[in-house]
């Protein structure tokens, strides 16, 4: 017999660790799981499309689709790989301070409940017209019926749709539309709007390691929104944008009315917008700080 090998037994135990750190990611424990309902204001129920409706309508109502957190997230470490927030971290941050995250982050985040709360669903990367795998959404499984659910748009409720027909969702806010165009494909639209199109659907799933890397690629100098302060949150019954990209500053949304602007006031910028979508002033000045240094880094070079 030969000696036991204890370097290659280290090398398989270090292995099983990391593939347990991994599978981690979209499990969140029953502790955890009450906390958020508390958070969320619902009380644990079997997985139905009613129910499924009540924990979108309170998520979007609750955690913003933002950038904020991911600028001082990337502003405060060194490497990109360490920058991905994973359901856990957005979870406790929208728990301690307000804070979302931008589409990879939240729908898996939100992925992570649904899955504790025994739904089953995946994954998906989505192109926005020329840029490809974009824009991340899932898909929930309810009975024999596929819904598409997208917290960071948001869509207000569970979007039912089949590769046969054009669906339509009504609400108080906005129409939307699902339009198969392919194999898996579908053309996600909204009216009123002036930007009507949304995003390309693509009903293909995506493993956990896969998603966890584009979110962890998300953080590299090609990720999206880095370089500007975005908010979305649904207020009542509709969404409201902040966009620094956009002069004058201004809060913009769309309805059956149409469109609606208030402008906002540059020198009390990050306390209206701390109001308006209950996050600390603190962090949105700060972040709005990086990304004029950013842009003022840019136009001297």
């Amino acid at each position: 017999m030969g000696k036991p090998d204890h370097k290659r037994a280290r090398q398989l135990d270090n292995a099983r660790i990391d593939e347990r750190i991994a599978m981690t990611h979209l499990k969140l424990d029953d502790a955890f799981v009450d906390d958020i309902l508390k958070f969320l204001k619902l009380r644990r129920q079997a997985p139905t499309l009613e129910y499924l409706n009540a924990l979108l309508g309170a998520f979007i109502r609750k955690v913003p689709w933002e950038s904020v957190t991911r600028i001082l997230k990337r502003a405060a470490t060194p490497a990109p790989a360490d920058c991905a927030r994973f359901p856990f971290q957005v979870w406790s941050d929208a728990m301690n301070f307000g804070g979302g995250g931008t589409c990879f982050e939240i729908n898996y985040a939100f992925l992570a409940l649904l899955h504790a709360l025994g739904y089953q669903g995946y994954m998906t990367l989505n192109d926005m017209a020329e840029t490809k795998a974009c824009h991340a959404a899932s898909v929930i499984l309810c009975g024999d019926q596929k819904y598409l659910v997208d917290v960071a748009v948001p869509l207000p409720r569970a979007f039912a749709y089949s590769p046969n027909t054009t669906a339509q969702l009504s609400t108080p806010w906005l129409n939307f539309t699902i339009q198969p165009v392919g194999e898996n494909l579908y053309e996600i639209r909204r009216a009123p709007h002036a930007r009507p199109y949304i995003f390309t659907f693509q009903d293909i799933p995506v493993g956990e390691t896969a998603f966890e890397m584009a979110i962890q690629a998300d953080y590299l100098e090609t990720g999206f929104f880095l370089d500007r302060v975005a908010l979305n949150k649904m207020l009542g019954e509709t969404a409201w944008l902040f966009n620094s990209a956009t002069q004058p500053y201004m809060l913009e949304s769309f309805d059956h009315d149409g469109k609606h602007e208030i402008l906002l006031n540059p020198e009390t910028l990050a306390e209206a917008l701390a109001e308006r979508f209950q996050m600390p002033a603190a962090k949105i000045a700060a972040a709005l700080n990086l990304v004029n240094e950013m842009s003022k880094n840019n136009v001297d070079a």
